[in-house]
């Protein structure tokens, strides 16, 4: 009879039972629901509990967040504007998830390392589960429609919601400043329950994964499961631009989707994404402790162990047995591997984070192309270049993770090159950041540009009305000699669209410019420039590959961690990793880099209080190029001095071989020349015909050693491989309630 608790081997007869220590504690081992001691563990659930299952399901719940939180970023504007708060309040909230990580990944990630680890990832995936059907709140108590706004009207009567030159502006609502609070505080829960799924998914999941899995194939299940989290928000935005192209707001007027009065349906995602994540979240809950074929793996370890006479001792020194916080952080506090590539993946998240936050607002600033409107979601920027990458980065980014995943696993890369090549790709992305500062744009300085300012009431528009919080919306002079901040900072008063080209007509100031009445044209986007084309390509291609360049160091990462620390230090690890990266790279970082955006600010609008709506381009490109270049600078020479310690590290032990490591080195110590040019075999084989250490310091072959006996004395040998395909077999088909039989 064979349990996980015990497993003793008698040999007195093989037709036994065969029974040993499997240093295993009590787990549940089926699959299945329970709580209170009632349990619904159906058998026909039971061939589903393999690691290949869990990988799956795992991906699936790890999508669905990182869709969650796509959709969020997507929409989190467009409920800024409808409900009347700052969007600087939007900017902080948008990265809450990731300060919640910071907060409270030691606690969640030490929680769950003694309960159930399943259980632990579906309890925080039904909390954000149910914080994003929160958010349904607002819409049915007070609705959608935007708390502040204009219309403005074309020539021929329809609503374009362009900012065209008219002296009069139609305010469609205000909010009270409860239904702006009450909002506000569900975006945070929603953010809250992201950080801990988030938690639950990469410090419990992750380390399941690898608890579970042959060491060599665990880095490609891995990889699966950070791709898919990645290629999440992707579809969270493909969703939020579909959801915003149904207009929600108010029934009385129909402006285009195009326009700035547009309110799409942003609440109609969250109970699609909400019902989906609890689904999946009851499924992580079904699988068992530890899946059924790890514990044949220990189980036959531990008769091996017993038949070789190796006797397992635990450490006695609290440093290394104890199981508790401190002690636990203490070991991971003192690890040189865990603490330098911890500060390393900090200065690299700092970096990437905080630029890729400020990148649309560079590249208006730069090239003078205007950010993406909220309402379209990104994919229906009219620049199709942009759009491009919009559509790309994301799907090679994932690709890049779960390839990079697939080499570590199939040519077993060892810890030297993969901290080497961490390395290399830090002071390959400092390269791209550097590079952007050489890459210039001679593009046409807008009217009204003195010195780092502007100055945009002009006599020829003092009667337009113009708000000052319009955005950025450039329109050149049919001649291109002039660019305006905007067509009613321009004086224009009508539009056309001409195969989607906006054509603005009777613009006072191009006519005040150029002296002629006749001459009062506009094109929508700045004035052309063909060296500004090419500036543009360098910038989104570095973009891309350093995204992915990125991307590819995430699995060996995580392989890293956890082969650095004991098993039970695991997901600590991780959570000590997402507590500093929160804590610094999204609070001291994040207002970094905001100071320095405000320091290279142009254009407010109506006060200093007021958020930057244009940045002045040279400084603002050098502040960021340089302070990212320089973080990941620090960050290669971190990972240069991780290589120097983890070089040598094992990332595979384990997986062909149950031998004792002390045995090992005494095995290197006294190798006999003939047996060293023998070819490795499996681990059971070694155990037959390996070398034996006899107690004067003699080597010879087990096989040998076996002969020399007498009959009588022969210990019985047992077929490993089959002993675990059985138990394997044996496993599958008992049913939940009886013993786990071996004949």
């Amino acid at each position: 009879m064979i349990r996980p608790e015990m497993l003793i081997h008698n040999n007195e007869a093989l037709d036994k039972d065969i029974r040993a220590p499997a240093r295993l504690l009590a787990k549940q081992l089926h699959c299945g629901l329970g709580m209170n001691g009632y349990y619904w563990e159906p058998a026909c659930l039971q061939r589903f509990a393999t690691h290949r299952v869990f990988v799956a399901v795992l991906a699936a719940l790890a999508f669905l967040q990182g869709a969650s939180m796509g959709y969020f970023t997507a929409t989190a504007n467009v409920v800024a504007s409808s409900f009347g708060f700052s969007h600087n309040v939007v900017s902080w909230i948008t990265v809450s998830n990731e300060i919640a990580q910071g907060v409270l990944g030691l606690a969640v990630s030490f929680g769950g390392v003694r309960g159930h680890r399943p259980g632990w990832i579906a309890t925080c995936a039904t909390l954000h589960a149910l914080t994003c059907f929160l958010l349904l709140l607002p819409h049915l108590v007070h609705g959608s429609s935007p708390a502040h706004g204009h219309m403005t009207s074309t020539k021929d009567g329809e609503s374009r919601g362009e900012p065209l030159c008219s002296n009069v502006t139609t305010p469609i609502g205000e909010r009270a400043a409860d239904d702006c609070h009450f909002t506000a505080v569900l975006m945070f829960l929603v953010q809250l329950g992201a950080g801990l799924g988030g938690i639950a998914v990469l410090a419990h999941g992750i380390s399941y994964v690898d608890d579970n899995v042959e060491k060599s194939t665990s880095a490609a299940l891995i990889g699966e499961v950070i791709a898919l989290r990645h290629l999440g928000p992707y579809m969270g935005v493909l969703l939020a631009w579909r959801c915003l192209s149904i207009y929600s707001g108010h029934l009385d007027v129909d402006p285009q989707q195009a326009s700035y009065d547009w309110v799409g349906a942003w609440w109609l995602g969250w109970p699609i994404l909400s019902t989906l994540m609890f689904v999946v979240a009851i499924l992580v809950a079904m699988f068992p402790s530890q899946l059924p074929s790890q514990v044949v793996k220990e189980m036959a370890a531990s008769i091996v162990d017993l038949t070789r006479g190796v006797t397992i001792r635990e450490p006695v020194d609290p440093k290394l047995s104890s199981t508790g916080f401190f002690w636990s952080l203490r070991r991971l506090l003192t690890s040189r591997i865990i603490v330098l590539n911890t500060l390393a993946t900090v200065c690299l998240q700092t970096a990437m984070a905080n630029y890729l936050a400020l990148e649309d607002k560079y590249l208006e600033s730069k090239f003078y192309i205007p950010r993406p409107l909220e309402a379209a979601g990104g994919f229906s920027d009219p620049w199709t270049s942009r759009l491009a990458i919009t559509v790309l980065k994301p799907p090679l980014v994932a690709l890049h993770i779960l390839v990079s995943g697939l080499v570590i696993s199939k040519m077993r890369m060892r810890a030297g090159r993969l901290t080497g090549w961490h390395t290399v790709l830090a002071i390959l992305v400092a390269l791209f950041m550097f590079s952007r500062i050489i890459t210039r744009c001679p593009s046409q300085p807008i009217e009204g540009a003195r010195q780092g300012s502007l100055q945009l009431l002009q006599t020829c528009n003092r009667d337009c009305g113009c708000p000052n919080s319009t955005l950025f919306s450039p329109v050149c002079s049919q001649q291109g000699s002039f660019l305006f901040y905007s067509p009613c900072h321009a004086g224009c008063t009508e539009v056309q669209y001409l195969d989607d080209v906006k054509i603005f007509g009777k613009c006072s100031c191009i006519q005040a410019k150029l002296g002629n009445a006749a001459l009062h044209q506009a094109k929508g986007g700045p004035c052309s420039n063909p060296k500004c084309g090419v500036s543009w390509i360098i910038d989104q291609c570095v973009t891309v590959l350093a995204a992915a360049l990125v991307g590819t160091r995430l699995v060996g990462n995580a392989i890293l961690t956890f082969r650095s620390v004991q098993p039970k230090d695991k997901s600590l690890a991780v959570g000590l990793e997402l507590t500093l990266v929160g804590l610094i790279a999204y609070i001291p970082g994040k207002l970094l880099y905001q100071l320095m955006a405000d320091l290279s600010c142009m254009y407010r609008g109506g006060s200093d209080a007021e958020p930057c709506i244009l940045h002045d381009a040279e400084m603002f490109g050098r502040y960021i190029n340089i302070t990212s270049g320089c973080l990941m600078i620090i960050c290669a020479l971190l990972s240069a001095a991780v290589w120097h310690f983890a070089r040598d590290l094992d990332l595979y032990t384990g997986d062909d071989s149950y031998v004792d490591e002390l045995e090992l080195r005494e095995l290197r110590r006294r190798r006999d020349p003939k047996i060293s040019s023998r070819q490795a075999t499996p681990a059971v084989r070694r155990r037959k015909n390996g070398p034996f250490v006899s107690e004067e310091g003699e080597v010879t072959l087990r096989s040998d050693e076996d002969r020399m006996k007498r009959p009588e004395e022969v210990a019985p040998r047992f077929n490993i491989l089959d002993l675990s395909d059985h138990l394997e077999d044996s496993m599958e088909s008992s049913s939940p309630n009886r013993p786990l039989s071996l004949y």
